[in-house]
């Protein structure tokens, strides 16, 4: 069964790390203090925080667009998708959502293909191509159910973005709300003709305020969610090559429905034997955001 529907709604508030507009196409970065890094490990280590913040961006809208697939698809519970808030499921001209294994809809698992043609418009104003392939191995918002999602000539903006990215564990309850976990693996990211990156990351999502009582996503005006886990990048092209970049958590990075960004918490990156701390914030949307390398410190204009 083929469907369109619009990626612009469903879950774009629950784990956009950073608008993908804002940080990976338009990233302007300001000094605010005298003691601006000035040596090249440290200023290696600022673009790979940088590069990172940019690819965990463009994976992390891959769940927003999983989640609408399925109201669109009947895949959200075990109940039929007309029985879910269709409120969600804007219909527009792409992507197109085929579900290639509708005759059985007590099958499991179900393919769908998630097709975004040569050009499809985003909520971000970024402008997706080419194919997402999804699994799904039972419903959504079953925490047994494994999502895959594989990208086939994929891009944001003319970027490719490659590798398996897995969803497990999502479920939700009126007292906890909606918690799931991510897995990217094998990921590469062609950010420009001088820098592409390799990346991996293991995520886990948690909504600690806004919960709706009677299902998920009827009111996310109110929610908040954070986000904890590790990442790591390494470079095929960039500033240096044959050195990994890591990234964990130091504090949960706090995301809530009225800011692109997050608005607080602190993310540890370590890089070719310098260690920095990425600081959010204190929990406002207007809150300047820091990457401090020892005494040096920098903010990054969202």
């Amino acid at each position: 069964m083929k469907s369109y529907f619009s990626t612009n709604r469903v879950l774009a508030w629950t784990f956009t790390s950073v608008a993908v507009v804002t940080i990976f196409f338009a990233c302007k970065k300001e000094v605010t203090t005298d003691t601006a890094p000035n040596n090249q490990s440290d200023n290696n280590t600022i673009a790979a925080s940088q590069h990172e913040a940019a690819a965990s961006a463009m994976y992390s809208g891959l769940f927003e667009t999983v989640a609408e697939v399925a109201i669109t698809q009947g895949l959200f519970t075990a109940r039929k998708a007309d029985n879910v808030n269709n409120a969600l499921a804007v219909t527009t001209s792409c992507p197109v959502a085929e579900l290639l294994d509708a005759t059985n809809p007590d099958q499991w698992p179900k393919k769908v293909k998630i097709d975004f043609g040569e050009s499809c418009l985003d909520r971000y104003g970024v402008y997706r191509s080419g194919i997402l392939n999804v699994t799904f191995s039972g419903p959504l918002f079953n925490p047994a159910s494994i999502i895959v999602v594989e990208p086939l000539g994929y891009k944001l903006n003319g970027k490719s973005v490659e590798g398996q990215f897995i969803i497990g564990g999502v479920s939700y309850s009126a007292t906890t709300g909606i918690q799931y976990t991510t897995e990217l693996t094998n990921g590469k990211v062609t950010l420009s003709d001088s820098v592409v990156i390799n990346y991996a990351s293991k995520k886990t999502i948690k909504q600690t305020a806004g919960f709706d009582p009677v299902t998920p996503l009827l009111n996310p005006s109110d929610d908040v969610f954070t986000v904890e886990g590790t990442a790591s990048i390494s470079y095929e092209k960039g500033p240096v090559i044959g050195v990994t970049a890591t990234f964990t958590t130091q504090e949960a990075l706090v995301k809530i429905f009225d800011c692109q960004h997050f608005v607080k918490g602190k993310l540890k990156v370590e890089f070719d034997k310098v260690t920095g701390v990425i600081d959010y914030g204190n929990g406002k949307c207007t809150d300047p955001i820091t990457i401090t390398v020892g005494d040096k410190t920098k903010e990054i204009k969202l």
